[in-house]
């Protein structure tokens, strides 16, 4: 809790004295000062979210300096060198050589001469033993040197100090502004105690209260933790030794994604940085006891204008199911993709490349969204992943990823640790992959942006329903007799200021046969036509349905009547799998709505998420 806190005093004249030192050192890595400072404020906010550890140690810049770096080394990785206009000629020149050199040489070159740490301790930051951070620091003054004209270590050191020299104007919000900040992410990461919910839907008069009966509010949903710092692979087997970045796709391969663009590559084994490199990408290695594993980064402008990006990751693990383990956890990360805004669109069983082999697409962020394509494959030993981004969400590069994945099958599939090889790729839906802690309920990651709405859905954690948010004045529908484990949650965009109404709610639970569970999805139909009988809704209009072996799905548009001169939209669908049944409600605010479509469709994915958690439907 924030009262356990150290003084905020403390803080406020830490982030005074450190953030100017944390942004020259940052500037320097990303030649970026926007993305340099943004790094920095978020360091101190997690700073401040954990002042008494970070405070106790008694060292807090050494603290928060390697989060202000992760930061800035995750903006490094997803956006091309960038320089400030209008600069002294000669900072520009010292930037454009640091753009040049390597990352491990810069971050080097940067710890030792800006940040003043000794080289042991500067080459554990970097994440290099300290021969090789010797070495990446050598070739870093000697790059800087050749290409500046310097003769001198002291002309070094004065070159670095006159680019930061350049950042005394910059402007820092205010130190309680941070705490704020800081505050807020405190109490979103807190698990229990708090109340996650502010769902009112007029349809059913529900609304989530916390245990002395005052209405709640959910400012943000629990955030995940920043992924936890994963070991460095090794060491190295013989079996490695063969495993190289030259089996890694070569750039004229990547470059068939868009042939008219001019692309630019890097490849490392990620051992620098975060290790984030990918899009949705959760930790450095998906095998934290693998053997090697090396990343490879691509990006294009297309003639048109639009951005480009691709990967490709590939991790060798000491037997077939460590592998299957390691393609489980890419596949777990795309399926559960947590980058903003993220909606998993479409999940498929990849046939004909290697022993086994998945792919996803993924609407990520915006404005402007970008539509990821990402495809994994396992072959013997040897996983390997290849992702295409591309800033335009209509093109559809699944069968060209696919078509790139096969081709990195082949390049190690008659390795020593290789298995199956490549023949005719082919693509076939499938269901999504388990999310969340509650297998038969909906994921943020299953929810369409809200037009006009530029910030994430949140969930709240699934619970024991006493009342079922999701039901309307009309089919009354509980899941409680006859009902196991039931299980309900609903999902708001905090911060949007829309109304309390506005909101998504969801209720899932078994019962004991097929036959039982259909009949309660027939019930709620029948007690609706009553209802517009009985003119307690002006309208239900049936908007979506279908029927199978495997269960049904019913969507409604509903206009409810609130008092004599109102009425509200209301978009409330049901839907079984086997004994398993699922009621979704939404309730729209102006013009923060679905249209029919999407709902549907989301209902078809509530579906969906009953049948993976019983697959015999």
């Amino acid at each position: 809790m924030v009262a356990a806190m150290a003084d905020p005093d403390e803080f406020d004249a830490f982030y005074k004295d450190a953030r100017d030192r944390l942004l020259a050192q940052t500037y320097l890595l990303t030649g970026d000062l926007p993305a340099a400072r943004s790094a920095v404020r978020e360091a101190f906010v997690v700073g401040w979210h954990h002042w008494t550890k970070v405070n106790a140690r008694g060292e807090p810049e050494a603290e928060v300096r390697p989060r202000a770096w992760a930061n800035a080394s995750r903006r490094a990785t997803t956006r091309p060198w960038h320089r400030e206009k209008d600069i002294d000629p000669e900072v520009a020149r010292t930037l454009e050589v640091l753009g040049d050199l390597d990352w491990a040489p810069r971050r080097m070159l940067v710890a030792s001469e800006v940040a003043r740490l000794p080289l042991a301790e500067a080459s554990r930051e970097v994440g290099v033993t300290v021969e090789d951070g010797a070495q990446h620091l050598a070739v870093g003054r000697a790059e800087l040197a050749e290409h500046r004209g310097l003769t001198t270590p002291e002309e070094v050191e004065g070159a670095l100090s006159a680019v930061t020299a350049t950042l005394v104007d910059v402007r820092w919000p205010r130190p309680s502004i941070v705490r704020r900040a800081g505050q807020r992410r405190r109490r979103v990461h807190t698990v229990g105690g708090v109340a996650l919910a502010c769902l009112a839907l007029v349809v059913s008069g529900a609304v989530v209260h916390d245990a002395d009966g005052t209405a709640t509010s959910l400012a943000r949903s629990v955030d995940r933790e920043a992924p936890t710092e994963t070991p460095v692979l090794g060491p190295v087997p013989e079996l490695a030794e063969s495993f190289t970045t030259a089996q890694l796709l070569p750039t004229s391969e990547i470059e068939l994604l868009s042939p008219d663009s001019a692309w630019t590559s890097t490849t490392s084994d990620n051992t620098s940085g975060d290790g984030l490199v990918l899009p949705c990408q959760q930790s450095r290695y998906a095998d934290a006891e693998g053997l090697a594993g090396f990343v490879s980064a691509h990006r294009a402008t297309t003639p048109e204008g639009a951005s480009l990006r691709a990967f490709q990751a590939s991790e060798l693990s000491r037997d077939p199911e460590s592998a299957t383990a390691t393609l489980q956890s890419w596949a777990s990360w795309f399926g559960g993709c947590d980058e903003p805004r993220a909606q998993v669109l479409g999940t498929y069983d990849v046939t004909g490349v290697g022993d086994t082999a998945l792919a996803f697409t993924v609407r990520v962020g915006g404005p402007p969204q970008s539509l990821v394509t990402a495809a994994i494959a396992r072959t013997g030993d040897i996983t390997t992943v290849v992702v295409a981004d591309a800033a335009s969400t209509e093109s559809d590069a699944r069968e060209p990823v696919v078509e790139l994945l096969a081709s990195a099958v082949d390049r190690v599939c008659e390795s020593e640790a290789g298995g199956a090889c490549s023949t005719s790729p082919a693509l076939e839906p499938r269901l999504p992959v388990p999310t969340g802690d509650a297998p038969t309920l909906l994921d943020p990651v299953d929810l369409p942006p809200v037009p006009g709405i530029e910030l994430p859905w949140s969930g709240t954690r699934p619970t024991t329903p006493e009342d079922n948010p999701a039901a309307t004045v009309c089919d009354r529908a509980g899941f409680t007799d006859g009902f196991t484990d039931p299980t309900t949650r609903t999902f708001v965009i905090p911060d949007a200021g829309l109304p309390a109404t506005f909101g998504l709610a969801q209720t899932s639970g078994r019962l004991s046969d097929q036959q039982v569970a259909d009949g309660f999805v027939g019930t709620i139909a029948e007690r609706l036509a009553d209802c517009v009988e009985q003119d307690l809704v002006t309208s239900a209009e049936v908007i979506g349905s279908g029927d199978d072996a495997s269960g049904r799905m019913i969507a409604w548009e509903l206009e409810v009547r609130v008092d004599e001169e109102s009425t509200v939209r209301v978009l409330m669908g049901v839907a079984r799998a086997g004994n398993l049944v699922t009621q979704v409600a939404f309730v729209p605010a102006g013009d923060a709505d679905l249209d029919d479509d999407t709902f549907v469709a989301l209902v078809q994915r509530a579906r969906e998420r009953l049948l993976i958690a019983d697959p015999a439907g």
